[in-house]
């Protein structure tokens, strides 16, 4: 069960008369209601065995009037690593919210340190920093409208790959520095497919077993591929593994907006900190429809 924070302009004045209560009131102008599904989803990493952070409430910002939250009865802690290839967290299921136009969305976070940390592969667990993040929590800008009397369902795309830091002075702290998209899920498909084990893989990677590569996704044709923090910033670089099927390898990209996109793939190790030159696979055009999966295999 959720609390929602928000009460109209006009319920102010008959409301400040009553003791012993707490209200948060908006500047909100119109009793006119819509619903908000608003969901969570990661892209794949392949070096972190878990991210974990505790959500207590969900913060919006209409454009005519101020933000209010809705605080979730108990905070809910995350794996965001156990949200890819189609899982998601619902945070807010069918919400009533004004019918209004909104300017950005605010994940709240606990403010507890030991609710957010992150577990390497190695099995060492790590303070997760989150750099003012108990001032503003987890926002994303993004703009969206819901509709009086209209149902909206949105996911919040968190890329944990661009996001997470490795610790360099101190070794048992991560830094998250988040990068979130705002999708509205009836405009998104998906991408997906095998990497050929026998014509790239062997030819470009050391050691599948240990690090298969990274398929690279980038808004647009005829993109020239970059790395990650590069001048062309991939909207999603997602691992191919076996994990699923051993001996045949697959990658898959979701939460892509309908629209033309350039599809590559390397093998090289790809620090978001760090500019790197990598050696790319021969890019791919592809067209990606709302509701669809496009299969691409890279051979």
């Amino acid at each position: 069960m959720h609390k929602r924070k928000w009460l109209f302009v006009a319920m102010a004045t008959a409301l400040a008369g009553l003791g012993g209560c707490e209200w948060e009131f908006g500047t909100i102008g119109s009793d006119k209601e819509g619903s908000l599904t608003l969901k969570l989803a990661d892209a794949p990493v392949d070096d972190l065995t878990a991210v974990v952070i505790t959500v207590k409430g969900v913060e919006l910002k209409p454009s005519d009037g101020d933000s209010f939250t809705v605080d979730f009865d108990n905070p809910q802690p995350i794996n965001l690593l156990d949200l890819q290839n189609g899982d998601v967290e619902t945070l807010l299921n069918d919400e009533s919210v004004p019918a209004d136009s909104y300017e950005w969305v605010r994940l709240i976070l606990s403010q507890q340190s030991s609710d957010q940390y992150a577990t390497g592969d190695n099995g060492g667990t790590y303070g997760l920093v989150i750099p003012s993040g108990d001032q503003s929590g987890l926002k994303v800008n993004a703009g969206f409208s819901v509709a009086d009397n209209k149902s909206v369902s949105m996911t919040l795309d968190f890329d944990v790959r661009k996001s997470v830091v490795a610790p360099t002075l101190n070794p048992s702290t991560y830094f998250l520095k988040p990068v979130l998209r705002l999708v509205d899920d009836d405009n998104v498909g998906s991408i997906s497919g095998t990497v050929d084990e026998s014509t790239i893989l062997q030819t470009h990677c050391t050691s599948v077993g240990d690090f298969a590569g990274l398929v690279y996704v980038y808004e647009g044709a005829d993109v020239e591929p970059d790395d990650l923090g590069g001048a062309t910033e991939p909207v999603a670089a997602v691992p191919v593994t076996d994990r699923i099927n051993p001996g045949t390898f697959r990658y898959k990209a979701s939460l892509l907006n309908e629209g033309d996109y350039t599809v590559s793939y390397s093998c090289g190790k790809d620090d978001v900190e760090a500019n790197e030159s990598l050696s790319f696979l021969d890019p791919v055009n592809v067209e990606v429809e709302a509701g669809d999966d496009t299969d691409l295999d890279l051979e």
